[in-house]
């Protein structure tokens, strides 16, 4: 009983860290011009911290995914590191599809506002 409240424990621990880190590599990747590399690069970072797998192909107890490739390339050599390189992989693709389809509509946003603002300014200097 005690493992598992250790394990919780644990996760709550590596959440919090992950969330404060997050919220501070947000702030630093904050780009004007470049929308996309923003949005890449943040759910990129997202992606590899966050996705979990199985620390163990035989248990049910999760860890994230990048710390279980890490362990099992030390301990298993870099055969069992493709157990948890397969989730990684497909949560950062995901990632950047989203990432792409967010950007698109941030621009295509931005760029209708822009011309609400110059419609705008154009009826008030028209008066």
């Amino acid at each position: 009983m005690d493992s598992i409240g250790n394990y919780w424990f644990f996760w709550t621990l590596y959440l919090g860290a992950a969330v404060i880190i997050t919220g501070i590599f947000w702030r630093v990747t904050r780009f004007e011009r470049a929308i996309w590399a923003s949005y890449s690069i943040r759910a990129v970072a997202i992606a590899v911290v966050f996705t979990p797998w199985y620390s163990n192909s035989q248990d049910s107890v999760m860890a994230p995914a990048l710390m279980v490739a890490a362990l099992d390339a030390m301990t298993g050599g870099i055969e069992s590191v493709f157990r948890s390189f397969v989730p990684l992989v497909l949560a950062v693709l995901l990632a950047l599809l989203l990432a792409t389809a967010m950007s698109f509509f941030k621009k295509k946003m931005n760029k209708r506002l822009l011309n609400n603002k110059v419609i705008a300014e154009s009826s008030n200097v028209a008066k």
